[in-house]
C-alpha cells in the first residue's frame, strides 16, 4: 500500500474511533443508563411532593397567592404533577389542556410568572433535588415561558 492511502487509512480510522468514543458506543455506556429527570426528581412520587410543596409556597406568596385561592388543591395537583411527570420523561402522557388555554384567562404579568417560577424552584430544591436537575427544571420552565404568558417567544 501507498503511503498516501495507508495516511488515508489512519485518517479514516481515527475519526471512526473518535466518533464511538464521542458517542459512547465504543465505550460501552448505554443511553438507558442514565436516569431520566424523572427518575432524579423521585419519579410520581418525589414530584408529586414537589407539586405540594409548590402549592404550599404559592399561597404565602402575596405575588401569586389570589391565583390559588379558590382551586381544588386534589384537582390541580393531579393535572401538575401529571404534567410535570410527563414532560420530564415519565411514562404517562399528559391529556390536559395546554399552557396558553390553561393560563390566558388569568393575564399574568411577567413578575407573576418568575415569582411563580422561583417557588416551584424552591420546592424542587427543597425536597433534595441535585443542582443539574434542578438546573435543567429552571430551563424547561422557561422555555413554558412564552406558552403560558400567551406570547410568541423570545
Amino acid at each position: 500500500m501507498s503511503k498516501k492511502v495507508l495516511k488515508g487509512f489512519a485518517i479514516f480510522v481515527l475519526t471512526m474511533i473518535s466518533g464511538m468514543i464521542t458517542s459512547n458506543a465504543f465505550a460501552g455506556d448505554d443511553a438507558t443508563d442514565v436516569p431520566t429527570l424523572y427518575e432524579r426528581l423521585g419519579a410520581w412520587d418525589g414530584i408529586n411532593k414537589i407539586v405540594h410543596d409548590t402549592l404550599a409556597l404559592h399561597r404565602k406568596n402575596p405575588t401569586v397567592a389570589h391565583y390559588f385561592s379558590d382551586i381544588d388543591d386534589e384537582q390541580f395537583s393531579a393535572h401538575v404533577t401529571a404534567f410535570f411527570a410527563a414532560g420530564t420523561g415519565g411514562p404517562s402522557r399528559y391529556e390536559g389542556r395546554d399552557m396558553t388555554s390553561a393560563h390566558a384567562a388569568l393575564n399574568l404579568s411577567e413578575a407573576d410568572f418568575d415569582s411563580a417560577i422561583a417557588d416551584v424552584l424552591a420546592a424542587v430544591s427543597g425536597n433534595g433535588v441535585s443542582a443539574e436537575a434542578q438546573a435543567e427544571v429552571a430551563a424547561i420552565l422557561e422555555s413554558l415561558r412564552p406558552a403560558v404568558m400567551g406570547t410568541s417567544g423570545p
